[in-house]
């Protein structure tokens, strides 16, 4: 009843005439819709090569219509290589590889088909849709955890999950007593029954299901019953019930007309099963899902007036009666088959569908309507979709809970049902630090933060508010480098080590970044900037030093005076030029990293501003004399903009932003090592 529900269709391989005993027996049974009868003659058929142009082909469509996905691929696969392949054949073939989840080859397949018969969309279509799965769906974090909901799956179809009154309701073609049983020639199974189940421990699905058991003796009869939907208070069943019929129309056999049946409950009892207003011979009705304050009826039909396959329609009760069928229109409904709708309290509409983007067979879709109009469908994606048949879906009552059906790989049966639930995301965890005017000690609000993973080589930018307080959300452990700045202030930095996450916390940096003040006039010491005694070449000790300096004044837009100093010991006019070669040494290093030569100036005050007692006669020891051997910078001034075009601004970045660290400046989180 999944699958089965276009009674009316024409099989694609129909034949005026037959030369061959075996594709002639095929094709009989294939046109009373025995496909289980016409699989074992045709698997006879193809082992003899005079048979295989014409026994392929039809064997990949008994396989695609008793939706034997794997079966069908390896019998399009023959068949496509068959003398004249039919343009369907691609197309079908592509959507058994897409049904297996084999989307390259399929798009392969559907692109072919479009060169083959291009006045068909559908070729385009579905080569499209294999990209979307290729592509972005792929990246998806999925929203819902999913598994085979236990005890209640057979090795043959369980489907169509709906709960009332705290158990589970489905349908099953799993025969019970084979020595009653009567098998289905479509599938070579049994008959559905509706049956149910209940969770082991109340009100509890995800942890189990007890075994099931018959819903009703008096509603299931023959031959197929189910799947069902409830009124709100749980006395009214609507269900979807075949019947037999040998008759021909047109030539084509009808085997089971699908027809809604409801029926109330009295007394603990439900009563006789009553056929609903719409039920014809010359089409189908089923799949019906009532809403919850029982006025509006959703079904699947393929009658007449439909946009192609099967669509969704509805009706609305006037009194004791129903109303005209209404069409969901082409928001829902596409050429190929919508089945399966699930409306909700909210009013939101689920159904399963072929025609819209998805896996690959049927997949679950969802849409709001809103302004009296449904929104465009969104596909749920993975897990509760995958390239094989999704479908059915109904969620628990006041919960995060739900079922849905699927024939996918890893299940137990041909079609099982699976229990899933929302995955609950982690409660957010924060990093948080302050930033102060290093002289003042005041907040400064506005400043822009930046904290890199260098795991990721991503850094996010926070600006931090008008306590000076800036705060992120971190979502795995990491080590991060944290460095805060503020035009016309020397930045700050640290390394953060955060080896674990706990979630709802907020984590506080260990200090507190303190930016400092570019005034005019205003001395800044660059730390451990030493001379060996009597020497102007740069150490190696001091460069990383100056590289900060560098990096301060790529930062802003300011010109410096590099003054150095010496100690005491030898003549003053000696001290004096030493400072000046040692600062010009300093300069010519700073210039070689990319400052501007006109940005910087060399000033040399020898041994006339010690930092120490240790002026001339005074016994010191080598450490102190070291001390007094430093390099300091003055801010004599601001660099207009325009000439410093490609000055690096903080405030170019927005809250929030996250870029990548190759788009910042070479060594900008240099000073923090």
């Amino acid at each position: 009843m999944k699958r089965y529900f276009l009674v009316l269709a024409t099989c694609l391989f129909m034949l005026t005439f037959m030369s061959c005993q075996p594709i002639y027996k095929a094709q009989k049974q294939m046109d009373k819709y025995n496909y289980a009868k016409a699989v074992e003659v045709l698997n006879k058929a193809v082992e003899k090569d005079k048979y295989k142009a014409e026994a392929y082909p039809m064997l990949a469509e008994c396989y695609r219509q008793q939706h034997e996905i794997t079966k069908a691929k390896v019998a399009y696969a023959q068949a496509i290589a068959q003398p004249d392949a039919k343009p369907e054949t691609y197309y079908y073939y592509g959507k058994a590889l897409q049904a297996t989840g084999d989307y390259e080859k399929a798009r392969e397949m559907f692109r072919l088909y479009s060169k083959k018969k291009p006045s068909d969309p559908r070729g385009a279509k579905y080569a499209a849709y294999c990209d979307s799965v290729l592509g972005p769906w792929q990246k998806a974090e999925p929203k819902f955890e999913a598994k085979t909901a236990g005890n209640i799956n057979t090795t043959e179809s369980d489907f169509g999950p709906v709960i009332l009154n705290g158990e589970l309701v489905f349908a099953s073609d799993f025969i019970r007593n084979p020595a009653e049983a009567k098998k289905y020639g479509w599938t070579g199974r049994g008959y559905l029954d509706m049956m149910k189940s209940g969770p082991e421990t109340p009100g509890d699905f995800w942890s189990g299901l007890k075994m099931p058991s018959e819903f009703d003796a008096t509603l299931n009869q023959k031959y197929h019953d189910g799947p069902a939907t409830f009124s709100a208070d749980g006395n009214t069943i609507y269900f979807t019930r075949s019947f037999f019929s040998k008759a021909k129309r047109e030539g084509i056999y009808k085997t089971n007309e699908l027809k809604i049946f409801y029926a109330t409950k009295a007394n603990g009892s439900w009563g006789e099963a009553k056929p609903f207003y719409l039920n014809s011979k010359d089409f189908s009705v089923g799949h019906p899902s009532l809403s919850a304050d029982g006025e509006t009826l959703y079904f699947v039909s393929d009658m007449p007036g439909g946009q192609g396959g099967t669509d969704i329609w509805m009706c609305q009760r006037e009194g004791d009666t129903w109303g005209k069928p209404i069409n969901l229109g082409t928001t829902i409904n596409t050429k190929e088959n919508e089945m399966f709708p699930s409306i909700q309290n909210d009013g939101t509409l689920y159904f399963s569908s072929e025609g819209h983007a998805g896996y690959g067979a049927l997949d679950i879709f969802e849409s709001k309507k809103i302004n009296e109009k449904w929104s465009t469908p969104v596909n749920l994606q993975q897990p509760v979709n995958s390239s094989y048949d999704d479908f059915a879906i109904a969620f628990a009552p006041n919960s995060k809970t739900g079922f849905f059906s699927s024939n996918r790989t890893g299940g137990v049966g041909n079609d099982d049902i699976y229990v899933f639930r929302n995955i609950e995301p982690p409660l957010p965890a924060f990093i948080s630090g302050v930033v102060k005017d290093k002289a003042s000690m005041q907040p400064i609000a506005g400043a822009t933060v930046f904290l890199l993973n260098p795991e990721t080589g991503k850094v996010k930018v926070v600006k931090t508010n008008a306590d000076g307080i800036f705060k992120t959300l971190i979502d795995k452990p990491a080590s991060l480098t944290i460095k805060a700045m503020m035009p016309n202030f020397i930045a700050d930095c640290t390394p953060v080590s955060m080896p674990e996450i706990k979630p709802g916390t907020t984590t506080n940096i260990p200090r507190e970044l303190l930016l400092d003040k570019l005034e005019i006039q205003k001395t800044f010491k660059v730390n451990n900037i030493y001379y060996d005694f009597d020497k102007s070449k740069i150490r190696e000790d001091a460069k990383p030093e100056l590289d900060k300096l560098v990096q301060i004044m790529k930062e802003n837009a300011i010109n410096v005076e590099l003054a150095s100093h010496t100690d005491s010991r030898g003549p003053s006019a000696y001290n004096e030029k030493l400072a000046q070669r040692r600062a010009e040494s300093a300069v010519k290093y700073i210039v070689g990293k990319g400052i501007k030569n006109e940005r910087i100036t060399a000033k040399s005050y020898g041994e006339q501003k010690l930092v120490n007692k240790c002026s001339n006669g005074v016994k010191c020891t080598a450490a102190e004399h070291q001390s007094n051997r430093r390099t300091e910078f003055t801010v004599t001034g601001y660099v207009a903009p325009a000439v410093l075009p490609e000055q690096f601004n903080p405030d170019q970045y927005k809250d929030g932003d996250n870029i990548d660290l190759k788009s910042l400046p070479e060594g900008f989180f240099g000073q923090c090592k």
